[in-house]
This record gives C-alpha cells, structure tokens and sequence, in this order.
C-alpha cells in the first residue's frame, strides 16, 4: 500500500503548523512592541498631566495625577520625582491644616514666606488680609487703617478702613474708645486704692502736666502720692467713679481724650466710714497715659 499521499497530508500540517506559530509569535512581539510604546505614552501623558496641574496650582487634581501615575507606572521614569513631589504637597497641606484657623497674624505671616508659591496662597492672603485688619481695628487708630491700607489698598476691609479713619478725624467717639479711656481712669485710681506701683505706672505718661492741683509732674511723684494717703495703716481707702463721660480731640489724626467723672472716695476707718466727692477730669493720649488729673472737691 502506497504511504506516499499520507506522506504529503502530514507536511502540509506540519508546513501549517509552523506558518501558524510564526504567525502567532510575530502577532505576539507586535502587540508586545505595540503595547510597550503605548505604556511610554501613558506613562510619557500621566507626567505631562502632573506637571500641568502642578503649574496651574490645581491641588485636587494633581493629587488624583499622582495617585495614577504611581498605581501604574511604579518604576516609571518620573518616579522619583513624582514621589518628591507628594512629599512637598503632603507637607504643606500639614502646615496649612495648623494655620488655616489661627487668629495669630505671625503664624499667617510665617506661612506664606515659607511657602511661597502656594497651593494655599489664595485663602492665605485672604487670611492675612483679615488678621491685619483685626489688628488695626483692635489698636484703632488712623495709623493703624493706613498701615492696613498701605498692605491692602484693594483689601477685603479696605473701605472700612477708610470709614473708620474719617470718624477718627471727625472726632466721634466709639465704644471701643470710651471702654478704653474709662479703663485708663478706673485702672489709676485702683492702683492708688490698692498701693500697685506697676499699674500705676502703666495709667500715667512720662511727664503729667497737671496733677491734683500740682504742675509737670513725674511717675514717681504721683507713687509718693499714693504711697502718703496710705501712710496711716489703720485706714482703708478705695474709690468709686460714676457719670463718666468721654470727649474726643483730633490733632493731625492723632486723637487725645477728657474724661469727665464723679469720683467719690470712701474711707474706712475702724467703724468710721466717711465719704468725699469730687468732680474729676482726665486728659488721655493717644498712647493711653494720663497727661492731667483735676479733681475738684464737691459740698
């Protein structure tokens, strides 16, 4: 029986078989090849990505950009750099996080020189804007508003601002102001009451240029003052201030202050008690010192 047609069956097949495994193996170094160039352009997209919201100072979404590229291209050629980067963003979303509801304008101030160019520059210069304002309004005087105005011309606060300093130069007289100057007052007869030389101090200016009925007088004057109305030990002495009305003067938008008042003094003594009244007025600085006392006995 004549193998010979078997024979050429069976080179055919084995001719098909490897037509078909070279086919297969060429289809597999394409796809392969083709599938390497379309991981460098991915990995090639996801670092021009990263670096495009970077220069946009898109947070949210560089943050999703090297979440991606760091799923998927774990040994990329960007790696490194792209790990340096998260560190820096993770850093400064930390030190945002301990600033970002600070009332303290120096924390602000420290953050913003140390981060420059910020994710977070916009709402820290809003911030900042906000702290310097609360300072001048809590100092409350013209320099102060135009120190904040110098910074901030087109701030948040800038027409406050303005407002509040053409009331201190039309005079008017603010709660804030009347709260502080009648502090000064209360504060200085304290002091006499309770012999505290520190808070003394603190209420009276360097010079006093009328002083219970005496002229150009220093702060060490008015401590032996206090020191000779409690040079009898047996006494008790402590003082009362009612009416209290507050005046404004503007000076080259410097203000000053009179403060009108009764002023009753009460002594104990044993189980003696007696009392005196006096009309009383007080000249303020700006700078919050007593510069004249004028207390004039009442029937």
């Amino acid at each position: 029986m004549d193998n010979k047609p078997n024979r050429h069956i069976t080179l055919w097949m084995i001719l098909i078989i490897l037509i078909l495994a070279i086919a297969g193996m060429a289809a597999y170094i394409y796809w392969d090849k083709t599938e390497e160039v379309d991981q460098v352009e991915a990995e090639k997209q996801a670092w021009l990505n990263i670096q495009q919201f970077e220069s946009n100072m898109q947070l949210d979404s560089l943050e999703e950009a090297i979440s991606y590229y760091q799923w998927n291209f774990v040994n990329g050629l960007h790696a490194d750099q792209v790990r340096v980067l998260k560190d820096k963003v993770e850093a400064e979303k930390k030190d945002w996080a301990a600033v970002r509801f600070t009332d303290a304008l120096e924390d602000m101030e420290d953050f913003i020189r140390n981060h420059s160019n910020s994710f977070f520059r916009n709402d820290a210069n809003r911030k900042l804007d906000s702290l310097t304002y609360l300072e001048a309004a809590d100092e409350d005087t013209y320099q102060a508003y135009q120190h904040y105005l110098d910074s901030y011309s087109d701030g948040m606060y800038a027409q406050e601002a303005k407002q509040r300093m053409e009331k201190i130069d039309n005079g008017a007289v603010s709660e804030h102001e009347v709260t502080d100057a009648g502090l000064i007052i209360n504060n200085h007869f304290v002091a006499l009451a309770k012999q505290n030389k520190e808070l003394l101090r603190s209420t009276v200016a360097d010079v006093v240029t009328s002083y219970m009925g005496k002229s150009d007088v220093t702060p060490t004057d008015i401590e032996k003052y206090m020191y000779s109305i409690h040079s009898d030990s047996s006494r008790d002495i402590s003082f009362q201030i009612k009416n209290l009305i507050i005046d404004k003067e503007v000076d080259n938008h410097t203000p000053s202050y009179s403060g009108h008042f009764v002023l009753t003094e009460i002594v104990h003594q044993g189980e003696k008690t007696t009392q005196h009244t006096f009309a009383g007025m007080a000249k303020i600085n700006s700078e919050g010192r007593i510069t004249s006392l004028v207390l004039s006995q009442q029937s």
